[in-house]
This record gives structure tokens, sequence and C-alpha cells, in this order.
């Protein structure tokens, strides 16, 4: 056994109900495992981190992030959606080099670490090559996050790899998945993303892609009703339904445009959702139906989607998660009787980033809260900072939700293993910032010889 190491003297936000929120305590941590929280442990010869007067809190757990596009950053800060397919999807993503998914994605998940996020669900879905994915991965390894990391059938339009058949695809996947993902208790595990259905040839192509995910057992994640079409709903959950293909081991990601059947479906079959509040409203894909999830008790995680867009910072994803959600339940009261109470809280929103996403990308049982037996992933929030100092020492969640940044993020704990401590990230972050400058400056003359992000506009037909 490893030397243990233990957690002074922090408020401490476990999201464990039978612990609780404690106004002074302690955690211990052994063998990258949390052994136990409460206050005053005793304890010799173990490597101490005193955290007098700072929060202690799960790590944070983003449902759904593109970590590939960070060479684009803000790119689509007026863009639509259709934008987004047109200028990232169908022109940008075939410019891209095994190396710059190497530079993304390390970049990516230390700039997800040093906010605070433990664990991503990388939605990787742009592998012109095989190449491309090696060295994806390569980089998630490298950077000590916690990943579920999910092949994407996704073919970039126009592509090379636009013309490879399902089963070359799907032999990539296979052997990405027994080089790479042979144990379940790894930091990093597989995914599988299906294409969108508008993207199939056939309903065969979405029978074969889900049954690849089930014959390596790994959980899906599926861009899903995520935007009314102009032919109406897509209805993807009825689809899987029929097919018999709807289980627990889904993530269905956005599903905007959902109706009411289908979310009982969703709600029986166990399976949970993952949301992305500043894209989906930027992007005409809606409001996030938060409430709704909350009415059929379907878990849901949230998301900073992506960086070509949003920023990393995921207390402010949180924020406008819990805002607007306030707002749909405030706004059904308008006009006929005062607001008493509000029905959509703080500690439900970190709920959303830490237990409860956990739940919804299936990992429960590993992370989401400071419970012992659970892997030692945590966040320790310096409350000395300009944000944070004064901050309500009786609310410490109400606390980190409402006020809380990035930057207020001083120590970063990943399976035992200190990540960022006092504020400086551990990892080589001169190498990360070179190398992903190199990559957006070769992309963006790219994509600028080629006539820049849009030239295809009006010409790509999806529906």
């Amino acid at each position: 056994m490893g030397r243990p190491m233990i957690i002074r003297n922090a408020a401490i936000v476990s999201m464990d109900p039978e612990i609780g929120t404690l106004r002074k305590g302690d955690v211990l941590i052994q063998d990258g495992i949390i052994v136990a929280v409460k206050p005053n442990i005793e304890i010799s010869d173990a490597e101490e981190i005193d955290a007098s007067g700072n929060i202690v809190m799960p790590g944070l757990i983003d449902g759904h992030r593109h970590l590939w596009q960070g060479a684009m950053r803000a790119v689509c800060a007026d863009w639509t959606l259709m934008d987004y397919v047109v200028g990232i999807r169908a022109n940008a993503a075939n410019f891209y080099g095994p190396q710059d998914m190497y530079a993304t994605q390390f970049h990516g998940a230390l700039e997800a670490l040093d906010a605070g996020v433990t664990t991503v669900a990388d939605y990787c879905h742009n592998h012109l090559t095989p190449e491309h994915s090696h060295e994806a991965i390569r980089g998630m390894a490298e950077s000590g996050i916690r990943s579920v990391w999910c092949y994407g059938f996704n073919r970039p339009p126009g592509s090379p790899y636009a013309r490879q058949s399902q089963a070359d695809r799907a032999a990539l996947g296979r052997d990405l998945a027994s080089r790479y993902f042979t144990s379940k208790d790894a930091l990093l595990t597989l995914g599988v993303c299906p294409e969108e259905s508008f993207f199939w040839d056939s309903d065969q192509t979405g029978i074969d892609q889900f049954n690849f995910a089930r014959e390596l057992d790994a959980r899906v994640f599926w861009h899903a009703n995520a935007t009314a079409m102009p032919t109406g709903y897509a209805h993807d959950v009825i689809w899987l339904h029929a097919h018999d293909l709807l289980s627990s081991e889904i993530t269905f990601v956005h599903m905007n445009a959902t109706d009411t059947e289908e979310w009982k479906l969703v709600a029986d079959s166990g399976a949970g959702v993952a949301f992305t509040p500043e894209t989906e409203l930027q992007m005409g894909m809606g409001w996030s139906p938060t409430e709704v999830c909350t009415e059929f008790a379907i878990p849901q995680a949230y998301g900073i989607d992506i960086t070509s867009n949003n920023s990393g910072d995921f207390f402010t994803c949180l924020r406008m998660a819990l805002q607007t959600a306030r707002c749909r339940v405030n706004s059904k009261l308008f006009g006929s009787q005062f607001v008493d109470r509000l029905r959509v809280t703080a500690e439900e929103a970190l709920s959303w980033g830490t237990i409860q996403g956990a739940r919804a990308i299936g990992m429960e049982d590993k992370i989401g809260s400071l419970t012992p037996g659970k892997q030692a992933d945590l966040a320790i929030i310096n409350t000395d900072s300009l944000t944070m100092v004064g901050w309500n020492q009786l609310d410490p969640i109400g606390s980190v939700v409402m006020q809380a940044h990035a930057r207020d993020v001083d120590t970063v704990i990943v399976g035992g293993k200190v990540v960022k401590r006092e504020g400086r990230m551990l990892a080589d972050v001169g190498k990360a910032k070179a190398m992903l400058m190199e990559a957006s400056e070769r992309l963006s003359k790219k994509v600028s010889d080629a006539g820049g992000y849009l030239v295809h506009k009006g010409q790509v037909a999806l529906f």
C-alpha cells in the first residue's frame, strides 16, 4: 500500500446524502480511493494538504465535450447550428492532421482539469485516419484526466474517411478497443457514438452501430433529437425502442426536440441525458429540458460541448443551466402569482455536475461524490480569491455554484494523484499551449487558403 493522503480542515461538500455538507472536516485517501470523510481523522505518516478555510468538493463531471475542436477557439461565436455543421463538420474538420488531434486532446484535457473537471465524456468524431485516432487517445492518456473516450462513427462529409465503409470503421474501433481499453477500471474507458440518424444510409446503419457498442460492452453517447427539422421531430428514442436498442447504457445528448412519449421511454429505460446549454441556446436548438428530466427522474449531466464556441469554465455552464431552468419554471407563474419559492436549487445544479452527472454517464459507482470506496477525484476551491472571499460559510454549495470560476480551483486530484496544486498545473502546460497554438495557426491557414470556414454555406444539404 502507498502512503496515504489526507486533506485537512476544509468545508466539505460531499454530495453524499449520508455524509452531507460539513462545516469543517478531513478527507482521507489511500491508494487512490476515498477511505473516510469526517472531522478530525487521526492518522500518522500521511501526506497532508492543508485546506483550512477552503472548500473540498467532488471533481466536476463534463457529460459532453468535443475536445478535438480546441484549435478553432471561438470561431463559432456568431454561428447557428447549420453554420457549425457546414463550417466545422463539413469543412474545417477535414484539415486536421494527427498531430492536431494530439495537441487538441492533450491541451483540452488539461484545460478541463485546470477548471476542476476530473472526468469528461469526450465525443471524439474526427477520425480521418487511424493515426488521428491513435494520437487523440495518446493525448488523453498523457493528460491524466479520467474520461469516457467515445469513438465516433460520424463521417466528416467530403473527407476520405467518409468514403470508408461501415465495416472499415468498425474494424478500426475494434482495434482501438483491443489496444487501449482493456480495463473498466482504467482512467480511460471506451464509449461509442453512433452517427446522427439523419446521416444514416438506412435503418441498418444505425442498428449496426448500436450493436457494435454492445459487442464492445461500451456505453453509447448519441446526438439525438437535437432540434426540430423541416420534416418534423426525429423521434430517435421511438426508433430505438422499436428496434429493441433502447437501454440504460445510453447517454442521449441534447434532446431538445423530444416529446412526452419519448421522455417516458427514456425514463423507463434507465438511460441518461447530457445537455449543453450554451451551445443549445445560441444555435437554435432551444432550452435544455431540465425540469422535464427532473419530473421523470432521468439523470442529467451537463457539458461544455465545443470550445470552438464556449469557454471551458464549467461553473459558468452550471450557472447558465440553473438560471435558465429557473426562468422556465418561474415563467409558468408569471402574471398569475408571485414566485413564492425557487423550484430549482443550487444543490440540484451542483448535482448535475457531480453525482447526477456521474449517474447520467454510467459512472455513479466510481465517482460523483466524496463517498468512501469511490475514486479519489476531487477539487479544492480557494475561498480567498477576489471572487470567493467573503463566501457564505453557511452555504458552501450556493457559494460554489453561484460565484466560483475556473480560476478559483486551487487543487485537483484524480484517482488519488494530484494534477494541480496551489493553483498550478503539474503537467507541461507550456508544451500544451505551444502545440495548440501551432495547431490553431496551421488549421487557420489551411481553412483560409480553401476559402474560409463557411465557403460551402448553402451548398451542404443534410435534411
